[in-house]
């Protein structure tokens, strides 16, 4: 009998766990206990955008000389203010200079007061038979001048220089370029014999055909040698496995390469100006012109001017030092004004515009210091970072600071839309059904809800949401149902 009862009380207390966890379920499924519930209010909704950029110079500038050559003067020095326009290096220019001055020399003579009568024909024929002899010569020697260039001087780093299959016998950065400078050495090989075969049936009255291909193959070789010379440049014990000794001869038989060949480009075009002189016609007059800019180009060239108002950041070479055309030797970068550039990811991008403000804080000092910034451009094209696509978003600090570096982190917080004095909720209590959105609004009892269609505007950052109609400010709308 005591087993029955106590089984029989068992069953009946397992019913009543039962009925009671049946109450309670049935109970939170009609909304009238186990929810939590907020007050609708009128208040702000913003949205930003978070991302982490960095801090450059709001202009800057890499400096290299358009050609090589050895360096003669550096005008500056790291942190000294420049301005737009002021020189920063100079290049040794004596034969770019006297290029200049013969070619202007000639100009002059061709501007000048003409002669009368018999005596300026005579005078004219005489000088246009001259300079086509002397045009002649000048491109005899000029080959003269150049195959020297090559064989005694740029041949030395070749292995089977005059061969079908020249090889570079120095140190190259890449397989790339060392092809590229051996089927350079072949084809100024076949360069020469062009030349040599045009000279061997040359006449005066050809000349100006003659002295027009010679200056060709000049510029053709001084190619060749430029890049070369580049080359040589980039040596140096680490990379070479050549001593400092064999690669300061190097560079010197090298640039004693190119000023043989300068040479024999100052010969050519002394003696193009002079046949071009003869004719003394107004074209020629325009032809001697452009030589004049162009000899005076060149020389330009031979100084690095700063392309802003700045201050220096690096200037590596010395004077002395021989620095290839294209070699980075010298930067600027403006003083005092910043820009911020950071990448916003593709599910961002579309809520940042240009005008954007941006509360801004750098790493330097803390998340107390805000460094107002505003957004001034957006790439078009994607970046893509680490498999995924971004957007590059450049912003510029809203005033000048002397606190702010180069290369500072960035912490940008980019406010991109707000709502102002508007009902807002917490986002979580938006039930969103087949685009259908709709709250749980709190009856009078506090215990029940029933749910109402609301239409939504603008979503925060801070998980509040903005109601645009359908509720008022002081309703309670429930944001979490237990169990659900």
């Amino acid at each position: 009998m005591k087993k029955y009862l106590k089984k029989k009380y068992v069953i009946f207390g397992s019913i009543i766990v039962v009925a009671a966890l049946a109450i309670l379920f049935f109970s939170s499924r009609d909304g009238s206990v186990n929810f939590q519930s907020a007050s609708a209010s009128v208040g702000n909704v913003i949205e930003t955008v978070s991302v982490t950029g960095a801090v450059s110079p709001l202009g800057k500038a890499d400096l290299a000389f358009e050609k090589s050559g050895v360096i003669s003067q550096i005008y500056v020095s790291v942190g000294q203010s420049v301005y737009a326009g002021e020189p920063i290096a100079s290049l040794y220019s004596a034969s770019d200079q006297a290029a200049l001055e013969s070619v202007q020399a000639t100009l002059a003579d061709m501007t000048g007061s003409p002669s009368s009568g018999a005596t300026k024909v005579s005078s004219a024929a005489t000088s246009l038979s001259n300079a086509q002899t002397d045009a002649v010569n000048a491109s005899h020697e000029a080959f003269t001048q150049a195959q020297s260039a090559l064989v005694n001087y740029t041949d030395s780093f070749f292995s089977n220089a005059q061969s079908q299959n020249p090889t570079i016998t120095v140190r190259t950065d890449t397989t790339a370029t060392a092809n590229a400078i051996d089927f350079a050495r072949l084809n100024v090989s076949d360069v020469l014999s062009k030349w040599s075969d045009e000279l061997s049936t040359s006449t005066p009255a050809n000349s100006t055909q003659l002295i027009s291909d010679s200056s060709n193959y000049i510029s053709t070789i001084k190619q060749f040698m430029s890049n070369l010379s580049s080359i040589i440049g980039e040596l140096s014990p680490n990379n070479s496995g050549l001593s400092q000794t064999a690669v300061t001869t190097a560079v010197a038989t090298m640039n004693s390469g190119l000023s043989t060949l300068n040479s024999a480009a100052s010969s050519i075009a002394s003696a193009q100006s002079k046949l071009s002189l003869a004719g003394n016609s107004s074209d020629s007059i325009a032809a001697q012109t452009a030589k004049v800019h162009s000899a005076q180009a060149s020389l330009d060239q031979d100084t690095i001017i700063s392309p802003l108002d700045g201050v220096v950041t690096k200037a590596d070479p010395n004077v002395g030092e021989f620095i290839a055309a294209g070699d980075s030797g010298f930067a600027v970068q403006s003083n005092g004004a910043f820009k911020i550039e950071a990448y916003v990811p593709e599910a961002d991008i579309a809520k940042v515009a240009v005008g954007n403000l941006a509360s801004t804080t750098l790493d330097a000092y803390g998340s107390d210091v805000d460094f107002p910034s505003k957004v001034t451009a957006i790439d078009p094209a994607e970046t893509v970072l680490e498999g995924v696509p971004t957007y590059k978003v450049t912003l510029q600090f809203v005033k000048n600071d002397s606190r702010v570096r180069s290369g500072m982190t960035a912490n940008l917080e980019i406010l991109t839309h707000e709502s102002m004095n508007v009902i807002t909720i917490p986002y979580r209590a938006i039930i969103d059904q087949s685009g259908s959105k709709s709250v749980r609004l709190v009856n009078a009892d506090g215990k029940s809800y029933t749910t109402a269609p609301v239409r939504t505007g603008l979503k925060g950052s801070d998980g509040s949401i903005e109601i645009v109609s359908g509720l008022s400010a002081g309703q309670k709308v429930v944001t979490y149902v237990q169990g659900q």
